[in-house]
């Protein structure tokens, strides 16, 4: 994949799937802008002193004018945008009835609310562009098989909403050359996820660097026809 003299926006990007994501980028040639929530963020990123990084401390993308003023500082410094990949979100277990409502906006601001925030500031900025663009999400296994999320109902809720977000954007704005996807992981192979489950199959969990190769496509100027697609990548879990 080439990425030379693209820029894409990345958040999430300084969490474990976030920095394959941006890796793999730099390695084809883009440049890269990614929002950090606080300084631990920042300072945990390995790629935060990198000069085809731009990167922005203190940016809350569930607050609306937040993410728009990162969009546009990431674009005065790196340049037109070509695909804005969202990554960011937050995972919650808990049974319905120990989960407060408080709880639950969290999973849905964090999760859907973030994505259609970056969603709508990026086509704002394609389309005044003029020269189309690619979007990609994040779902998650549950917002497709509903009945694996027991004892996440929450979270389950929110990432289905970030695959219907997914699909209807994509059918809204294909006419303006705007290809909008999603992937759908099962328990990506972390180690926040193997400290909170040791006794899994660890083998059979998807990589991050194997969920960068698939984001990195459909976020790539090769992909030219696959659109409101949600890719399962479940690994053998």
């Amino acid at each position: 994949m080439d990425f030379s003299d693209l820029h894409v926006i990345v958040t999430g990007g300084a969490g474990s799937l976030g920095t394959a994501v941006v890796e793999l980028l730099l390695d084809s040639s883009a440049t890269c802008s990614v929002p950090c929530f606080n300084q631990d963020e920042f300072d945990s990123f390995q790629f935060s002193d990198n000069k085809e990084v731009f990167t922005k401390i203190g940016v809350d993308l569930t607050d609306e004018d937040q993410a728009q003023s990162f969009f546009e500082d990431a674009i005065e410094a790196n340049g037109s945008l070509w695909g804005s990949i969202h990554i960011a979100g937050g995972f919650g277990m808990g049974a319905i009835e120990d989960t407060s409502k408080a709880d639950f906006m969290k999973q849905i601001n964090l999760n859907l609310v973030t994505c259609y925030n970056c969603c709508r500031t990026a086509v704002q900025h394609f389309k005044s562009q003029s020269r189309g663009g690619r979007i990609v999400n994040i779902a998650a296994r549950p917002a497709l098989e509903p009945r694996q999320g027991a004892g996440m109902t929450a979270y389950t809720t929110a990432k289905a909403g970030v695959a219907a977000l997914t699909e209807s954007l994509a059918a809204e704005i294909v006419e303006d050359e705007i290809l909008v996807n999603a992937i759908a992981p099962s328990v990506i192979d972390t180690p926040q996820n193997r400290e909170g489950m040791p006794n899994a199959d660890f083998d059979k969990w998807p990589k991050p660097e194997q969920l960068a190769q698939e984001i990195a496509y459909l976020a790539s100027p090769e992909n030219e026809v696959t659109r409101g697609s949600i890719a399962t990548v479940y690994g053998k879990s």
